[in-house]
């Protein structure tokens, strides 16, 4: 595998974000975001490395897209698996006492896939319904 390049240009005074990326010695593709979040780190020499420029909510919708990708055929197994374990252990680093009912990670990251979301918090479907509802009407009276 060639050596990956990418290049990040953050002007905070115009609010803009370029990234560059490709392989060394390619031309770079050049892309212009709405916010970044670069996260690294090793736990076993606990060195880390965080930076976020923008809108949390771009770059959850970014994660997002990149978990459904993943299951998408475009993502491949190891994307699938690499996504999966994230998002496990961001669960996890949230709440410690995330999967002591009893379930795996596996099972976890399934229950927050499932379109029936009532499952997953725990709430009765009206109480979800009556949520939505309400979200829906402050939509239309704020458009």
């Amino acid at each position: 595998m060639a050596k990956q390049i990418l290049i990040i240009t953050i002007d905070p005074d115009n609010k803009t974000i370029s990234l560059q990326h490709g392989e060394e010695g390619a031309v770079a593709q050049e892309v212009f975001l709405q916010s970044l979040a670069l996260f690294g780190g090793d736990a076993k020499s606990q060195e880390v490395f965080i930076k976020m420029f923008g809108a949390s909510a771009d770059a959850a919708w970014a994660y997002a897209q990149g978990y459904r990708i993943a299951h998408s055929a475009e993502g491949g197994p190891a994307l699938n698996s690499f996504y999966k374990q994230c998002s496990a252990h961001i669960c996890q680093i949230i709440d410690p006492k995330a999967f002591e009912n009893g379930i795996t990670a596996e099972e976890a990251v399934n229950r927050w896939e499932n379109p029936d979301q009532t499952k997953w918090f725990g709430m009765d479907s009206e109480d979800v319904l009556a949520d939505k509802q309400i979200s829906e009407a402050r939509k239309k009276w704020t458009h």
